[in-house]
């Protein structure tokens, strides 16, 4: 079909909220413009400040009360309308929508969406962006509640769902689980716009200058949000471990989050560790490609952008073998998993890596396969599902 669809996508965070589901909507709805759709864009209202991209101009923002962070820090990112989705329904019942396409499973917003659109018979895609995602503390983040929320919720929403997206093989088998054999399920990863890595590859030194990074330095980098259950204290302590080890090892700390404070106290005084604020979508690709090794030390993950992003700056990644990322990265080569998420172990690791012959390779393979995560693709195949929908519900 090429006709033009009216497509509304619902999503608990978009920018200018940080994180992994906010970038991963933004770009795919600006990709998504290309194959003729017209695009809403229906979410929190996570900040006053709003952010205009050229080629989606159709928000509408619910206002939402934020849960505090006990007795999981993770709870902070759970919205509530303060309306109980009167807007939400409304946005839906009137905007003569072709379909309405849900971002993450964990929230209520997500859930009066599907509920709303199933009423009005609009078909609904809904995208996975997690799995297990309660209790920080935890490897995995399994959590007893998070068990009676599948077993309820979960598999409710996706009865209601025309076609469930997971970003991987073990977060589409996750929905499989809890969903009817009548569901569609699919797997359409994220994705990063490949091009600013391919074409700037070779302004590495440039970009390092900016950082104030010497050329002979081994530069080690993290990339997520400050909090426990991306496994930055960890991280932080082995930073530190490493730069009174070697001084050619160059440390690089970006995000931020609650346990900012903590980070800074951790390595104040390190002249080799730099904390550095988000960077924003257009400009990340330039600290990937200034670094050598990328360190995931995560105790739950979906599908990181941040892993993704790490591939097409062909670093050498050390991660935690937790959630999806094994999926995203069966296709390349440069990788060392951890054997535990401790100070010790990262230190370990990146020693191991550090002088590995593979440091600096590249591997065409691995290059190769790192583009098959390009937005263009993305949304090409995640247009083809639109399709599919739209002809099966004619």
């Amino acid at each position: 079909m090429t006709s033009k669809k009216r497509i509304l996508h619902v999503t608990p965070f978009f920018p200018p909220a940080k994180g992994g589901i906010s970038n991963a909507v933004k770009n795919l709805c600006m990709a998504l413009e290309y194959h003729d759709n017209d695009i809403h864009i229906l979410t929190t209202n996570y900040s006053k400040k709003v952010i205009q991209y050229e080629n989606i101009k159709n928000f509408t923002r619910i206002k939402s009360l934020y849960l505090p962070g006990w007795p999981y820090s993770t709870l902070r990112n759970f919205s509530i309308p303060l309306d109980l989705g009167f807007k939400v329904n409304k946005t839906i019942k009137t905007g003569n929508y072709d379909l309405v396409h849900v971002h993450g499973h964990h929230y209520p917003i997500s859930w009066i969406a599907i509920n709303s659109a199933y009423k009005h018979r609009i078909p609904v895609v809904l995208s996975l962006h997690g799995m297990y995602a309660l209790n920080p503390n935890v490897l995995g983040g399994k959590t007893i509640i998070e068990d009676l929320f599948n077993k309820s919720i979960f598999s409710h929403i996706i009865s209601k769902s025309n076609i469930v997206i997971g970003g991987t093989e073990q977060i589409k088998g996750y929905a499989e689980r809890y969903g009817k054999s009548t569901t569609r399920f699919s797997i359409v990863p994220s994705g990063v716009n490949t091009i600013n890595f391919r074409e700037n590859m070779v302004y590495k030194k440039e970009f390092r200058r900016n950082y104030n990074v010497s050329d002979n330095k081994i530069v080690i980098l993290f990339v997520g949000r400050f909090e426990e259950v991306k496994g930055i204290i960890q991280f932080s302590h082995a930073a530190k471990m490493l730069a009174k080890y070697d001084k050619n090892f160059e440390i690089i700390i970006v995000g931020e989050g609650n346990l900012s404070p903590i980070i800074k106290s951790i390595t104040n005084g390190m002249e080799n560790i730099k904390v550095l604020d988000w960077h924003s979508p257009e400009k990340i690709h330039e600290i990937y490609i200034a670094s050598d090794i990328f360190v995931l030390p995560s105790k739950f993950e979906a599908l990181p952008l941040a892993i993704i992003e790490a591939m097409n700056a062909n670093l050498f990644i050390i991660y935690s073998s937790v959630g999806g990322v094994e999926d995203i990265l069966k296709g390349y080569n440069k990788k060392a998993r951890l054997p535990n998420i401790t100070p010790q172990d990262i230190f370990n690791e990146v020693l191991k890596v550090a002088f590995s012959q593979l440091l600096n390779e590249i591997d065409s393979l691995s290059v190769e396969y790192a583009n098959t995560f390009d937005w263009k693709r993305i949304a090409h195949e995640t247009n083809r599902l639109y399709d599919e929908v739209r002809v099966k519900t004619l």
